[in-house]
């Protein structure tokens, strides 16, 4: 199991705690943006290619993503600061769902 995935997914789920302790305006479409984040970084982190020269820096960059998301609800960054790096976190989230797929595809 990839550890950067690992404490990805972690600190995802304790961004989703923060945003249930707190009153943020936009509270339901952050909670189900991330949901559905951690969703695919737990069907995606197991893969064995997220430990090879291509999948390790995004797997360090969704990490990152996500670690920087976690201090901005802990610092009580602005909306704007937090909506820009969920932005951020959904494009790493994105990227390695992308390469999963197309490393599952079957060549006939």
């Amino acid at each position: 199991m990839s550890q950067l995935m690992l404490e990805a997914k972690e600190a995802m789920e304790k961004i989703l705690t923060h945003i249930g302790e707190g009153s943020h305006p936009d509270k339901e479409t952050l909670t189900a943006r991330l949901q559905n984040s951690v969703k695919i970084v737990a069907q995606n982190q197991n893969k064995i290619w997220l430990r090879t020269k291509k999948g390790k820096p995004m797997a360090e960059a969704l990490q990152a993503a996500a670690m920087n998301m976690l201090e901005q609800f802990e610092g009580e960054a602005s909306l704007s600061e937090i909506s820009s790096t969920m932005d951020e976190l959904e494009s790493q989230v994105k990227m390695i769902s992308e390469e999963s797929r197309k490393r599952s595809m079957v060549v006939t």
